[in-house]
C-alpha cells in the first residue's frame, strides 16, 4: 500500500534569519528521531524545490521526512533556502488520531533539538536512559521567539494562542474540518468575526501538507 502526500507552497515570502549555525541535515535528523535519513528523506530536504507529490510506501517515514526537511530549510540550511521556506507548516489529516499521532512526533523531534516552545504544564515520560518516550501533555508557550510551537486544530482541542504571532515559526496540525473552513474563510467551530484572520494565516507564508488523502472525503 502506497500512502501520498501532497505538499504545496502558498507562500515563500519569509524573513526569518537564524543565527544557528549551519548543519547537515543528517546530524539533525538524528539528533531529532535517533534515526538516520533514508536517502528520499535527505533528498527531499535537500533539494533546490520541494515536490509537489511525495509518493512513500507505509512505514517509510514520511512524516519525519515532511517535518525535518521543513525544519531543516526553515532554520538550518543556507540563507537563501531559509529566506525562501514558509515560517508555518500546515499538516492537514482526515483523522483525529493521526493528529494526535502527529503533534506528539513534531513534539518529541523539536524538544530533542531545544527548539520546542513548551508551557509549565508539558509533561513526557522518558525511559531509563532519559529520552523521550512519550508526549502525556503539551501546552505551547509564544514566550521565547526563537521556538517553535506545534498547535493543533481539530475539535475539542483548546486553541492556542497561535493567531496573535504571525511573525513565528510554527507547525499546526488538524483535521481537514478544522484547517480547510479556515483556509476558505469559514472557519468551523469559531467565531466569524476572526474567520478573515485565520483565512490570511493560512493563505500565507505557508507550506500545507495534505496526507493520508485516500481517507479524504
Amino acid at each position: 500500500m502506497r500512502i501520498d502526500i501532497m505538499v504545496r507552497i502558498i507562500n515563500e515570502n519569509a524573513h526569518f534569519k537564524t543565527g544557528m549555525s549551519l548543519m547537515e541535515f543528517g546530524k539533525i535528523f538524528k539528533t531529532a528521531t535517533d534515526h538516520d535519513p533514508y536517502p528520499y528523506q535527505k533528498k527531499l530536504a535537500e533539494d533546490a524545490e520541494l515536490p509537489e507529490l511525495l509518493d512513500i510506501p507505509t512505514g517509510c517515514g514520511k512524516t519525519a521526512a515532511v517535518v525535518m526537511a521543513w525544519l531543516w530549510r526553515r532554520r538550518f540550511a543556507d540563507e537563501d533556502i531559509r529566506n525562501k521556506t514558509p515560517r508555518r507548516l500546515v499538516y492537514c489529516l482526515p483523522m483525529r488520531v493521526l493528529v494526535e499521532q502527529t503533534r506528539d512526533n513534531a513534539v518529541i523531534w523539536l524538544k530533542n533539538l531545544g527548539l520546542l516552545g513548551e508551557g509549565p504544564k508539558t509533561i513526557f515520560e522518558k525511559n531509563e536512559r532519559g529520552d523521550i518516550k512519550k508526549v502525556v501533555e503539551y501546552e505551547p508557550s509564544w514566550k521565547d521567539s526563537d521556538k517553535i510551537n506545534v498547535t493543533v486544530l481539530m475539535g475539542g482541542e483548546d486553541a492556542d494562542e497561535w493567531d496573535l504571532y504571525p511573525e513565528r515559526d510554527a507547525i499546526i496540525i488538524g483535521t481537514q474540518d478544522m484547517l480547510l473552513s479556515r483556509a476558505l474563510n469559514r472557519g468551523y467551530g469559531m467565531s466569524r468575526y476572526r474567520w478573515p484572520v485565520h483565512f490570511g494565516l493560512l493563505n500565507n507564508d505557508c507550506l500545507w501538507v495534505m496526507d493520508e488523502v485516500q481517507l479524504m472525503g
